[in-house]
Formats: C-alpha cells, structure tokens, sequence
C-alpha cells in the first residue's frame, strides 16, 4: 500500500484568469466537463508566456475534477493547460499512468474519496486529502500487463458504444423514411 503522494506528484491546476493577455498565444484549455467518458472537452484562451510549464500537460497526467461527480481522465497529449478545478496526478517513472488511471476510476477509490469530500451543496475534496489517500500497487510488470487489458476493456466499450449510437442513427433514418412514403 502507497500513498498517493509516494508514487506521484499531485497538485492542483493553475486559475487561468490570473494568465489571460491579449497578446498571448493562443492555448487549449480543458473545461470543467467531459463530452463522453472517452475524451476532454476545451477551449482556447490568449495565454502569457509567465504561466509555469507544470500547468501545461504532459502524457499520461491524470486529471480529477475536485468537485463531485470527481470525474477522472487520463491525458493523451502535451500542452493543454489545466484549471484549477482539477488536481493533475504525474505519475513517477517506476509506475504506470494507465494503471494508476484505472485504479482512481475505480468505484473502490471513490468511495475512499468520498470519505474526504467537504462541503454542503457543492462538495469538494482538497489535494491533500487526495495525496493521503492509500493504493495497493502491484510491481511495475503488473502494472503494465494490467493497464493494458483494461485499456482494451476500455476500447471494446467504445466501440460498442459507437456501434450502438451508430445502429440508432439507422434505424432513425428508416424510420423517417417510412412516415415520409419513400
């Protein structure tokens, strides 16, 4: 068992406001909301060059949101910058990021997040709360061997999801065509 903090840096995001200029370049930014469980919904914003590079993305960074439904993604490329509204997880050398995304997907670790959660209406967890929390991690072969397979799970149920939106979309459109007479 390691704390979260033992096998990966965790922080919080940077308040993009305080960065916004005009004569900035212009940079992606990821919203509060996901468009699907497969991938991050953004913006662009004119940027300062001033903003540290640790709020700019990297590969494999796991992104939670720190208010609920506590909404995690794994990060696929470089140079989006993240808000604060999430706390951004860069997963140490000696572990894998795809394994450590699934683990923090788990039902099992929200409910261990749940416990830390403050707040009335809008509940939030702090990075604190976060770092402390416990993960039973196998070795790094494990680790890989598993973050694979499920990454294909992952993969399996999107496509079987597209496969149904796309089935939908058919039968819309026989059906449209039988109340038009064609």
């Amino acid at each position: 068992m390691k704390k979260l903090e033992e096998i990966a840096d965790v922080f919080s995001g940077v308040q993009v406001s305080r960065f916004v200029d005009p004569k900035g370049e212009k940079t992606p930014i990821i919203k509060n909301k996901f468009t699907d469980s497969y991938s991050l919904d953004y913006y662009y914003e004119n940027i300062s060059n001033s903003i540290n590079e640790k709020y700019y993305s990297k590969k494999g960074d796991i992104i939670i949101s720190l208010s609920q439904p506590n909404t995690v993604s794994i990060i696929h490329e470089d140079g989006f910058i993240i808000p604060m509204y999430f706390a951004v997880i860069r997963v140490n050398e000696m572990y894998d990021p795809s394994f450590i995304y699934h683990l923090i997907s788990s039902k099992d670790f929200h409910k261990k997040l749940h416990i830390f959660c403050e707040g009335g209406a809008l509940r939030v967890i702090k990075v604190a709360a976060l770092k402390s929390i416990k993960l039973n991690i196998p070795n790094l072969e494990k680790q890989k061997q598993y973050g694979e397979f499920f990454n294909l799970i992952d993969k399996k149920n999107m496509l079987i999801d597209l496969k149904k939106d796309y089935n939908d979309k058919i039968k819309e459109y026989l059906i449209q065509t039988q109340i038009k007479g064609e």
